[in-house]
C-alpha cells in the first residue's frame, strides 16, 4: 500500500512540481560542486606542494662517511632502508689557499674546498653544476673564485691543501654552484643539516685526479679530506601531503644510519625541504577550509530556504493527507521520496560540475585516485546532508503542528528560540572574544617548529569569522523582522512611486511575510558577505605575494656581488640599461653586536625609496617616512632589529657599539652607532636579527665605500630587464642577477605553490551564483504566498503592473538591506581572515586591497537576477494565483 501510495505522488509531484524540484535541487548542486572542487583542489594541492618542493633538490641525501669506514659497504646497506635512484661517491678537501698568475699579477684567494666528482656526476644529479663557460668535465672552477684569481679557461690554478703538498691543475671550465648551501653543509651529531655559509673558492676535480693527491687524507680523523655518498632516492612512493612525506624521509634516514652503526650520519636534504614547508602546508589546509567551508554552508542554507520557501504548501498538503488517513511514517516516506529526487539530481549534477570544473579551470588530474575518492566523498556528504535539510523540517512541521494549523495560510509568528535567547547577540560576543584572545596570542593560528615534527593548529581561533559570519545573519534577521514589524507605514511611503495607489496594501503583504523575507535578506547579506570577504581576501592575498616576492629579492631586479666584486662598481653600467627606471647600490656587511654576527646594511636614506618598496610594515613605528628621515638626520645613526633591541635591552638614542671589518687590515675594529629605530623587514635582509646604517658613515668607518648590492626598479617587466643586465654584465663578473620572477618561485615552492588565483577565481564565480540565487531564486520561490493576494487582487481589477509592484517591494526591500549589511559584514570578516592569517604574508598587508570591479560584478548579478526573477513571475502570476485560489477553497 505505502509503495502504491509513493509511487502515486512521486508521479505527481515530477509532473506537477518539476519546476520546483529542479530549483530547489540548484543549491544542492552548488554545495557539492564547491565541495568536490575545494576538495579535490586540496589533494592536488598538497601533492603540487611537495612535488615542487622536492624538484629543487638534486640530492636527496648526502651521507658524510666516517674516516677510514669503508665506504663500498656503506653504499649496499643503502637499498634495505630506501628505495635507491642513483648514488655517487664524492670527494671533500680543505685547501688554504689557491693562487693564479694571470699576465703580470699574481691572485691569491683564501681558504677554501676542492671537490672529486665522478664523469656522470652533473648527469646523476641535474641543477647540481649549471656549465658557464668551457667543458662541463675536467677542472672547473666555481664562478666566484675564477672572478677572485681572474682565471678563465686554459689558465693555471695552483691548490694548496690543509695537509699535503701544493699541486697546479689547468682550468677547464668555469662553472655555477646553485645550490652551494646544500652541497658544503656541515653533517654532524645534530640530526639533519646545520646552516653554513658555503666557500667562496671551490675547485672540482676529476674524482680519479682527486684521490692522487687526497687518498691517504680522507683515511685520518683530522686529514683535512673527507668522503660523502650523494644518493638520489626514487620518490615515486614518497606521501603527497608534505608534513607526511618529511616523516618517510626522515624515518627511512634513521633506519640507515642505524644499520650504518656510527660509520655514516645522513644530511637529509629532501626531509629539510619538505620539514620547511609543513607549516604553509597547514596554511594551505587552513586556508581551503575558510575559503570553502563558508560557500558550501550558504549553499546548504540557500537549500534549506528553497525548501522552505514552499513550506506553506507543503503543510497544506500533509494536512489533507492526515484527514485522509495517512499516519507521520506513509508523510514521512514521501517528504523522503522528494528529498531523495532532489538531493540525487543535484548531487549527481553537482560532482558532474566539480570534476569538470577541477579539470578545466584547475588543471587537477582526475586519473588521481586520491582525487576521485575527495569528488566521491563531497557527492556522499552532499546527499546526506541535503536530505537532511529538506526532510528534517517537512518532519518537525508533522510532529509539532495540528492539522488545522498547518492548514493555515499564514505561519504562525510566535518567535524562534534563538531570538528569544538573543544567540545572535551572543555569538557575536563570543567571536569578539576569540579574536581578542588569538590578538594577544599573536595571531599564531598554526604552530610548526623547524625540526619538530609535531604540529598543532589552534582550530579555535577561526571560530571569530565563522561566528561573526553566522550571528551576523541572524541579526540581519533580527533587524529585518523588526523594521518590516514596526516600519509599515515608512515602507508603504517608500513603496508610493512603485506601487502607486497599492503602497499601503504592498507594505501590508511585506510586513505579513516578514518572516520568509528577513530569511531571504539574511540570505543576501550572508552571500554578498561571502563574496565580499572572497574577493577581499584573494585580492589581498595576490597583492601581498608581489611585496614578499620584492621584500626577498630586495626589487625588481637585484645584482648582488661581494666585498672582492661589489656590484656597486657597475652601477653606472647598470643604469645605463634599457628599461632601468632607478637603480641604487647598498653595503651588505657585517657586524659584530657583542657576540652576535649580524648583518648590516648600509643604505642612502633618501634614495633607498627611489629602487625598491620600503613599507611601512617594515619599521616599528608604522612609518617609513620617518624612519628613513631620522636616520638620514643621524650620520651615526643605526636601525636595529626587534629581536636584538629584546636582547641587548636597547632604548632610542642609546650608543651601540659595533665591531666592523676594516678594509685596510681586514681586522675588526669598534664602530659608535646610535639607536635611531626598529627595523622589522628589510630588502634582501634575513627574518631574525639584522641592522641598517648610513652608508656614507659605514665607508668612512672602515674605509671602504664599496656596495656589494644593487637594487633597480624595472620600468616594465623585471624578468627581461634582468636578462639585459646579466647579458650586459657578462658571466664571468662573480656578480649574481635575480629578478621577482625567481624569488617568487623560491618563496613559492611552499605555500604560493597553491593557484590561488584560479581557485579564487572558482570561488569567486560561486559567489557571484550565491548572490543570484539568495536574490532571484528565494524571490521567486516565494510565489507560492503571495498566490492568494494576486489572486484577490486581480479580481478585483488590479493591473499586472500593479500585481507585479508587490514583487518588487520584496525585491527591494531583500536588496535594500542585504546588501550594504552583506558589504560590511564581508569587509570585518575579510580583515579578521587576514589578520588571523598574517603569517602567510610576510609582511602582513598595511591595508586590505579591495576588487571594487568584482564586487560591481556581484551587485550586478543580485540586480539582475531580481529584475529577472519579478518579470518571469509576471508572466505565470495568473496561472499560479488562479490555482492557488482554487485550492485554498
Amino acid at each position: 500500500m505505502i509503495l502504491t501510495v509513493v509511487a502515486t505522488w512521486t508521479k505527481g509531484i515530477v509532473k506537477a512540481r518539476w519546476r520546483h524540484l529542479g530549483l530547489a535541487a540548484i543549491g544542492i548542486v552548488a554545495a557539492t560542486a564547491l565541495t568536490g572542487t575545494i576538495g579535490a583542489f586540496g589533494v592536488s594541492s598538497a601533492r603540487s606542494m611537495t612535488q615542487r618542493a622536492v624538484a629543487a633538490i638534486p640530492v636527496d641525501w648526502q651521507v658524510a662517511v666516517a674516516a677510514g669506514a669503508d665506504i663500498s659497504a656503506l653504499i649496499d646497506k643503502l637499498p634495505a632502508s630506501a628505495p635507491i635512484r642513483a648514488e655517487r661517491s664524492v670527494g671533500y678537501a680543505d685547501s688554504a689557499s689557491f693562487l693564479a698568475v694571470t699576465g703580470d699579477t699574481t691572485q691569491t684567494t683564501g681558504a677554501g674546498q676542492v671537490l672529486g666528482l665522478p664523469v656522470d656526476y652533473s648527469v646523476t644529479f641535474p641543477g647540481q653544476i649549471r656549465p658557464l663557460l668551457g667543458r662541463t668535465d675536467g677542472v672547473l672552477l666555481a664562478q666566484q673564485t675564477a672572478a677572485n684569481l681572474h682565471a678563465t679557461v686554459g689558465d693555471t690554478v695552483t691548490v694548496r691543501p690543509e695537509a699535503g703538498s701544493a699541486f697546479d691543475v689547468k682550468v677547464d671550465g668555469i662553472v655555477d654552484l646553485p645550490n652551494a648551501d646544500a652541497l658544503f653543509q656541515a653533517i654532524g651529531p645534530a640530526k639533519g643539516p646545520t646552516a653554513t655559509a658555503p666557500p667562496d673558492n671551490v675547485v672540482i676535480l676529476p674524482i680519479d685526479q682527486w684521490r692522487e693527491h687526497f687518498s691517504k687524507s680522507v683515511q685520518l680523523p683530522s686529514g683535512g679530506a673527507r668522503w660523502q655518498v650523494h644518493v638520489a632516492l626514487d620518490r615515486s612512493g614518497l606521501p603527497s601531503a608534505p608534513d607526511a612525506a618529511s616523516l618517510d624521509s626522515a624515518g627511512k634516514s634513521r633506519n640507515f644510519e642505524v644499520r650504518a652503526a656510527g660509520a655514516a650520519i645522513v644530511g637529509d636534504n629532501l626531509s629539510a625541504r619538505l620539514d620547511a614547508v609543513r607549516q604553509d602546508a597547514l596554511f594551505a589546509r587552513i586556508l581551503l577550509l575558510f575559503l570553502g567551508v563558508p560557500g558550501i554552508a550558504l549553499a546548504l542554507l540557500i537549500t534549506i530556504a528553497v525548501a522552505r520557501a514552499d513550506a506553506g504548501r507543503r503543510r497544506r498538503e500533509q494536512a489533507l493527507l492526515s484527514l485522509r488517513g495517512a499516519g507521520v511514517a506513509h508523510i514521512s516516506s514521501l517528504a523522503f521520496v522528494e528529498a531523495g529526487l532532489t538531493a540525487g539530481m543535484g548531487v549527481f549534477l553537482g560532482v558532474a560540475i566539480a570534476g569538470a570544473v577541477s579539470s578545466t579551470a584547475l588543471g587537477i588530474d582526475l586519473r588521481l585516485a586520491s582525487v576521485r575518492e575527495s569528488v566521491a566523498l563531497a557527492g556522499a556528504v552532499g546527499f546526506l546532508l541535503a536530505v537532511a535539510a529538506i526532510v528534517a523540517p517537512a518532519i518537525a512541521d508533522i510532529r509539532e503542528r495540528s492539522v488545522a494549523s498547518r492548514r493555515a495560510w499564514l505561519a504562525s509568528t510566535v518567535e524562534p528560540v534563538w531570538q528569544r535567547a538573543y544567540l545572535d547577540v551572543g555569538l557575536i560576543i563570543i567571536s569578539g572574544a576569540v579574536f581578542w584572545h588569538s590578538a594577544s596570542a599573536g595571531y599564531q593560528v598554526v604552530l610548526a617548529p623547524e625540526g619538530v615534527a609535531a604540529t598543532a593548529i589552534d582550530y579555535t581561533a577561526f571560530l571569530a569569522p565563522l561566528l561573526l559570519w553566522i550571528g551576523s545573519g541572524l541579526i540581519v534577521v533580527r533587524v529585518s523582522n523588526y523594521a518590516l514589524r514596526v516600519g509599515r507605514s515608512t515602507l508603504a511611503g517608500m513603496l508610493a512611486p512603485l506601487a502607486g495607489r497599492l503602497a499601503v496594501p504592498a507594505a501590508a503583504a511585506v510586513s505579513r511575510q516578514r518572516g520568509r523575507i528577513a530569511t531571504g535578506t539574511a540570505l543576501v547579506a550572508l552571500a554578498f558577505a561571502f563574496a565580499a570577504a572572497t574577493a577581499i581576501f584573494n585580492a589581498t592575498y595576490n597583492a601581498q605575494l608581489l611585496v614578499d616576492a620584492q621584500l626577498t629579492n630586495g626589487a625588481d631586479v637585484t645584482v648582488t656581488g661581494s666585498t672582492a666584486t661589489p656590484a656597486g662598481a657597475v652601477l653606472d653600467q647598470i643604469r645605463a640599461t634599457r628599461g632601468v627606471a632607478a637603480a641604487e647600490p647598498m653595503q651588505h656587511r657585517f657586524a659584530y653586536v657583542g657576540k652576535d654576527l649580524q648583518d648590516i646594511y648600509g643604505i642612502d636614506p633618501r634614495r633607498i625609496a627611489m629602487a625598491t618598496t620600503i613599507a611601512n610594515v617594515y619599521f616599528g613605528n608604522h612609518n617609513a617616512r620617518a624612519t628613513l628621515k631620522r636616520l638620514a638626520k643621524t650620520p651615526d645613526g643605526l636601525l636595529v632589529s626587534q629581536e636584538t633591541v629584546n636582547d641587548f635591552q636597547l632604548s632610542l638614542g642609546d650608543l651601540v657599539n659595533l665591531r666592523l671589518q676594516s678594509a685596510a687590515d681586514r681586522q675588526y675594529k669598534t664602530v659608535p652607532f646610535h639607536f635611531v629605530g626598529i627595523v622589522k623587514e628589510f630588502p634582501t635582509a634575513p627574518r631574525d636579527s639584522f641592522l641598517v646604517a648610513n652608508a656614507a658613515y659605514v665607508a668612512a668607518q672602515t674605509g671602504d665605500p664599496a656596495a656589494e648590492i644593487v637594487l633597480v626598479r624595472a620600468k616594465d617587466d623585471p624578468a627581461a630587464l634582468a636578462r639585459s643586465i646579466r647579458d650586459g654584465l657578462g658571466t664571468i663578473t662573480g656578480l649574481k642577477t635575480t629578478d621577482l620572477a625567481q624569488a617568487a618561485h623560491l618563496i613559492g615552492s611552499s605555500l604560493t605553490a597553491i593557484d590561488l588565483r584560479a581557485l579564487g577565481a572558482v570561488e569567486l564565480a560561486f559567489a557571484v551564483f550565491f548572490v543570484a540565487m539568495a536574490t532571484g531564486l528565494t524571490l521567486w520561490l516565494g510565489q507560492s504566498e503571495r498566490a492568494r493576494t494576486q489572486a484577490v487582487l486581480m479580481s478585483l481589477g488590479a493591473s499586472q503592473t500593479e500585481i507585479r509592484s508587490f514583487t518588487w517591494s520584496e525585491g527591494l526591500v531583500m536588496l535594500g538591506i542585504g546588501l550594504p549589511l552583506g558589504a560590511l559584514i564581508g569587509t570585518v570578516v575579510a580583515w579578521m581572515l587576514v589578520r588571523l592569517l598574517s603569517g602567510i604574508f610576510d609582511p602582513p598587508p598595511e591595508i586590505l586591497s579591495i576588487p571594487w570591479s568584482y564586487l560591481v560584478l556581484v551587485l550586478t548579478g543580485a540586480i539582475v537576477s531580481t529584475v529577472g526573477a519579478v518579470f518571469v513571475q509576471g508572466v505565470w502570476s495568473k496561472e499560479w494565483a488562479v490555482r492557488e485560489l482554487r485550492a485554498g477553497g
